[in-house]
């Protein structure tokens, strides 16, 4: 039993390991190819969609203001759904009773 459960174990950290290890490496593209790559990424996995937002991120960091303001905001190529950004949901649809803090 106690070796079922390492060998488990391991398997899922070598998964886990190969899954990173297969991510694409944004940092070999241009910021501009980064850009027109923004909003499109829907199909692609949970590992390349967070390599591509910590890649963006860091170059959105060392962008000069101007250079920030050019790539600001929702990309042009983005579908324009409103599922990408998931704008209002969650708000307003708790399950509490509203007795919270109240006494």
């Amino acid at each position: 039993m106690k070796g079922k459960k390492l060998l488990m174990g391991l398997l899922a950290g070598c998964l886990l390991w190969s899954g990173a290890a297969l991510a694409v490496d944004f940092s070999q593209y241009s910021t501009e190819e980064l850009a027109k790559m923004r909003g499109t990424l829907r199909e692609a996995s949970p590992e390349e969609r967070e390599a591509f937002r910590q890649e963006w991120q860091k170059r959105m960091r060392e962008m000069s203001p101007e250079e920030r303001q050019r790539y600001a905001g929702p990309p042009a190529n983005a579908p324009r759904d409103g599922k990408g950004y998931k704008y209002g949901q969650g708000r307003g649809k708790g399950k509490g009773h509203g007795r919270g803090c109240r006494r």
